[in-house]
């Protein structure tokens, strides 16, 4: 699930679970499990499941998730990847 909450909230996030955080401007976005999610009352628009690119990619790797996402994108799938250090996350 990726999910929205506003910074400086009262939700303890180190509490949950999460796969990944991001800070942007207007939220913190939440990526965690749809178990978790619920059980927070955190609202969600869709639910995803994620692929994660078990070859092991260097950050300066050029056109790896472009790739797949067009791959993906040609079966009308959505894509919406993470590039972790190790290995790229893919939630569909």
């Amino acid at each position: 699930m990726f999910c929205c909450v506003q910074s400086g909230s009262n939700l303890d996030v180190s509490s949950l679970s999460l796969l990944a955080t991001f800070n942007e401007v207007e939220r913190l976005t939440l990526i965690l499990r749809k178990e978790t999610a619920v059980a927070n009352n955190l609202t969600f628009e869709s639910v995803f499941k994620g692929i994660t690119l078990t070859v092991h990619s260097s950050l300066d790797v050029v056109g790896l998730t472009a790739a797949v996402a067009s791959k993906l994108a040609s079966k009308g799938i959505s894509a919406n990847v993470i590039a972790a250090y190790y290995h790229d996350h893919i939630f569909v």
